[in-house]
């Protein structure tokens, strides 16, 4: 029993749990939030569909493999190795989740009873305003939104919990404004230009070699050699970085807050899944 309880405390202690942890880490911890609250969140939609007597089917957590550069997500730079070999990486497939694909093995009447109990019918009764002005909702009804009550306390501890990264995400793509990274596109639209390729922007690159297949590799390489060459990918990260940490300045009584119900949903997922 000791040796249980002691290894609960270092999984809560890898979750953030200690009260003197900086705003800055605690962000970071949200961003990377654990699979094991997803997992949580399926398990018990599953444990209610299945009282209903119907299946819901396993969902993978979702993954994002991006880096974490500073406090937010950031794409990886384009190694030139990798771009001389392969072009550029593919895209990922948009394809159906495992919950709509089982539902479409439903017939129509079971299908509707499906989705029924799954998302309910208030609607979007849950509102919240974060960060000063950002607004969402969601449901509190249905299996998901009993599922997210027991978890995290509320739909609107969810919300938070949930979106309140996602707005330090975008904080992040302000950084294209920023005069020093303004500069750098410039130099790399100088420098892909010099190298018979048209584009000012990665992105532009990358559409550009979506036209001319057979080029791909050559503007792949380009386009790695004048990220390189004007460091395109740092200087961005620096502005982001700075842009982030002003936000967190501003919010950071959101932040901590966020990752206090974090932590707690946390800690309900590992005894939920002891108690199994």
């Amino acid at each position: 029993m000791v040796r249980m309880i002691a290894a609960l405390l270092v999984l809560l202690t890898a979750c953030g749990g200690a009260p003197t942890m900086p705003a800055a880490d605690q962000l970071r911890e949200l961003v990377n939030r654990p699979a094991a609250l997803d997992e949580a969140e399926n398990l018990l939609i599953g444990e209610c569909m299945s009282r209903a007597g119907l299946f819901f089917p396993r969902v993978p957590p979702p993954r994002d493999e991006r880096p974490t550069v500073g406090l937010v997500k950031a794409a990886a730079p384009l190694r030139l190795e990798d771009a001389r070999r392969d072009g550029y990486p593919d895209a990922p497939r948009s394809a159906k989740g495992p919950v709509e694909a089982h539902a479409d093995t439903l017939s129509p009447d079971v299908r509707e009873r499906f989705y029924q109990l799954l998302r309910g019918n208030t609607g979007n009764d849950v509102r919240v305003t974060l960060a000063g002005s950002f607004e969402t909702a969601a449901s509190s009804s249905g299996c998901v939104g009993s599922a997210r009550k027991r978890l995290y306390g509320s739909v609107a501890n969810f919300l938070t919990v949930y979106y309140l990264p996602e707005l330090a995400q975008r904080q992040a793509a302000k950084a294209d404004d920023d005069p020093d990274v303004r500069a750098a596109y410039g130099s790399y639209a100088q420098c892909m230009n010099t190298k018979g390729h048209r584009a000012a922007t990665p992105a532009e690159a990358v559409a550009l070699a979506k036209t001319r297949e057979a080029d791909e590799i050559a503007i792949a390489s380009a386009d790695a050699e004048c990220r390189a060459a004007t460091r395109l990918h740092d200087r961005r990260a620096v502005a982001a970085d700075r842009i982030v940490r002003s936000w967190l300045a501003d919010n950071e009584s959101d932040v901590v807050r966020a990752h206090a119900l974090m932590t707690e949903a946390h800690r309900t997922s590992l005894s939920s899944n002891h108690n199994r």
